[in-house]
């Protein structure tokens, strides 16, 4: 139980980046989508943009689920399920701030 508060402690954490995170490369993104909407009127990024970051939460959760659930059977399982959360939430934390640096 230890370890899971443990990394229920860690996710709330970088949960709170990744969200720093998207929200900058969301501005980046608008940005860009006003600049090329002077070009070309029907340019969508925004909405792109925001439909993949759900696509990939659902993908991550499914995932992470799996990996969790496929491995031994133990007491461990929720801990592995949040692990896998855990650094792929740091991954992604990682790709916005490749967006925003452009």
């Amino acid at each position: 139980m230890a370890g899971y508060l443990c990394i229920a402690q860690k996710a709330k954490v970088v949960d709170e980046q990744l969200n720093a995170e998207y929200q900058l490369a969301l501005q980046r993104i608008e940005e860009e989508e006003r600049a090329l909407r002077q070009t070309w009127p029907n340019t969508e990024l925004v909405s792109l943009f925001r439909a993949a970051q759900r696509a990939w939460l659902n993908f991550r959760d499914a995932e992470c689920q799996f990996a969790g659930i496929s491995s031994t059977p133990s007491p461990w399982q929720g801990v592995q399920v949040e692990e896998c959360k855990l650094r792929m939430t740091i991954e992604r934390t990682e790709y916005f701030k490749g967006v925003v640096a452009g």
